[in-house]
Order: C-alpha cells, then structure tokens, then sequence
C-alpha cells in the first residue's frame, strides 16, 4: 500500500498532520466559549485556514454545535456570496436532505436549491439560482432567519473575508453587520490575507465592523516545533533526517508553512532512507527549475525598474528603508521617487511583502530564485 505523504498541500487533512499552533488554538477557543467573533490576520499560506478547520475538527463531535467554513476568495459579487453563503448552511445537514431543503426554501423564498449528481464523482449536490426579483438584501436577512430559527449553535467562518471590499454592490458589509449583531445563536470567525483591508474594516470607526472582534495575528510556526514535526514524519517512514538538513529547510523556506511543506513533501516523494543537506539543495534547485517558467512571466510583468528593485530585495532578504542611499547605491537603483512608485506597484502585484518590519519577496521561492539569478549573471 502506497505510503501517505504527510506533508500535506494546500488542504486540511487531520490532527496527526498539522502542526503546533498550540497557543493560537487556545486563543481561537477561549473566543468561542465567550461568544466573542474573531478576526485572525496572516499573510498568504501560513496557515490561517488550516488552524480553523483544526478548530473544527476538534470540536466537530459536540452534537448542539455546526461549524460551517466559508471560502470567499473566489466570490465576485453579493449574488456569488449569497450562493456560497446557502449552499454552506443547508450543506450542513446532509443526513435528511430533501427535508432541509424543504425547510430552507419555506424560509428563504428567494433561493432554489437542488440537488443534481456531480458529473464527475457521482456524487450527490446542491446547486443554488437565486430568484428574481427579490432584493439581495431580502435574501441574505432570510438566510439569518433561517439560522437563528434552528435549535443549535453555529461557529461560522468567512475566510478571505476582505473579499466583499470588492464587490460592486457597496451595502453588503453594513448588512452583514446588522445581521449578524441579531444573530445570538452563532460566533464568526473571519480571516484573510490582506492585513491592511481587514485591519481598515475592523479598525476605522466609520466602518461597520469597527472594533466588533478579537484579533489573533497568525505569525510563524515555532522553529522548533516544527524541527520535531518533520523529524517526526521521517522516521515514522524509516527515514533519517540529518538536523543540519532540517535546518536548511527552515532557512532556505524562513519557516514559512506552505514552503516548508512544500519543500519536505518532494523530499518525502523520494523515498530516500537518509535526507542529508545535498538532497536538498538538489530539490531546491529542481523546485526552482520547475517554477522557472512562471517566475519569468512574472519578471516579464514587471519594468526594468521594478525588476532591478525586486531583485535587490531579494538578495538583502528584508528591507527596512528601500529609499534609503546606502541601498540604492548599492544596487544601482533608480531616484527614491521611482523606488517609492515602484514600490506601490509591486506591493499591488502580491510581489512584495509590506509590514512592520519593512520589504521582502512575497513568494518564498521565487526570492530564492532571484538569488540564483544574481548569482547566473
């Protein structure tokens, strides 16, 4: 039988494969025991989502308890939230189906589910069309109705929650707060990725949100905690890892969770019996040449300008004061003005990375292959 890979990408697989987040869990609880919403922040691929279907995973057996997950990364539109929003709700009741169904569509009027066969699973689903002409606004007030009317509890989690900042329909955040300050039976969770929109949404008083959760800022696995984890992984699989070899991968990822991963889920691919520091250097090298393809699309994306500055952080690794002097002899760089609108442009494309601390490559790997790139020329 074919060995499960541990290192698991992009989805939640179960307790024995997640790591750590010990500390972050009991703030997540102690949220939900209170009945307080909670707003976790984290850049891209750190974990966000993975530590609330964790949650839910542990607290999944509590019968008078529904936690429902939401993705709104992918919705447009108020019309994409509703569809998504219904199909979580009536999701969640699959034992008797055709009964909910009922339920739900004498409740909200303007929603028609139904339930067709998945062309390719086989599988039974529910599709959602919205009926004309009733207002959207109706709709999702009835989707609430329908909630609070229910004789449990819900934990319900918008993750990429600064989605609807997008939306054209400009009403829908207001609406959603009213809701869900009626809704007494339920505790949400939101979560995104881009720290400034959410931090603008529940931090600017003249937003509806304004001061309306908790927040738990989602940093970085601990380094040792995570040394144990893939250790552990290895040599469950008769393994060895060297320990300068672990620490490679932390560096060469900056402990990153979706780099890391990534990283020891081709190492564990190879079925090799002892994981040493040239084994992966080879397969970082062989990830960057695979990536290679989409990392000079990207530079073709870019100016000259922008390029050069990318670079130049890349290799400083972090930048605390891009327009400074010092930098921009040192790479050459073009005047601070075009460094600063350079900048902007950069951070807009997801290419670069702006907190507290100052500038870094967004894409972990794609910093590292700037490196080599320097390194080439």
């Amino acid at each position: 039988m074919k060995t499960f890979n541990p290192f698991v990408l992009g989805r939640y697989e179960s307790p024995e494969y997640f790591c750590n987040r010990t500390e972050e869990l009991k703030r997540v609880d102690n949220c939900i025991k209170n009945q307080r919403n909670l707003t976790i922040i984290s850049h891209r691929r750190l974990g966000k989502t993975g530590i609330i279907l964790h949650y839910f995973n542990q607290i999944h057996k509590q019968k008078e308890l529904q936690c429902i997950y939401l993705d709104l990364m992918h919705t447009h539109s108020t019309e994409d939230f509703i569809k998504a929003f219904a199909k979580s709700v009536i999701g969640k009741f699959d034992r008797k189906t055709t009964q909910v169904i009922k339920t739900f569509t004498s409740m909200v009027k303007s929603i028609r589910p139904s339930i067709t066969i998945d062309s390719m699973t086989g599988e039974p689903k529910i599709d959602i069309s919205l009926q004309d002409p009733v207002s959207r606004e109706t709709t999702i007030e009835e989707i609430f109705t329908y909630l609070k009317s229910q004789k449990m509890s819900f934990i319900i989690a918008f993750d990429e929650f600064q989605q609807i900042n997008n939306y054209h329909e400009k009403k829908l955040e207001a609406l959603l707060r009213g809701q869900i300050q009626l809704t007494t039976n339920t505790t949400f969770i939101f979560s995104g990725s881009q720290k400034h929109m959410l931090l603008s949404m529940f931090g600017d008083n003249q937003r509806p949100f304004y001061q309306s959760t908790d927040f738990l800022n989602l940093g970085k696995i601990d380094r040792e905690e995570y040394k144990k984890f893939i250790a552990y992984h290895f040599e469950k699989n008769k393994s060895t890892i060297e320990t300068e070899a672990i620490d490679l991968i932390l560096d060469l990822t900056e402990v990153h969770t979706f780099y890391v991963q990534f990283i020891c889920n081709k190492l564990y691919s190879t079925n090799s019996k002892k994981i040493t520091i040239d084994l992966v250097v080879n397969t970082m090298l062989n990830i960057l040449k695979e990536h290679e393809v989409i990392y000079y699309n990207y530079r073709n994306l870019m100016t000259e300008h922008q390029f050069n500055l990318l670079k130049a952080i890349a290799l400083e690794g972090l930048v605390k004061m891009p327009t400074s002097k010092d930098f921009i002899q040192k790479y050459r760089l073009s005047a601070a003005s075009t460094i600063k609108t350079n900048l902007d442009s950069l951070i807009n494309k997801e290419m670069i990375l702006q907190d507290e601390i100052g500038y870094k490559v967004y894409d972990v790997f794609f910093g590292q292959w700037l490196k080599r790139l320097d390194q080439l020329y």
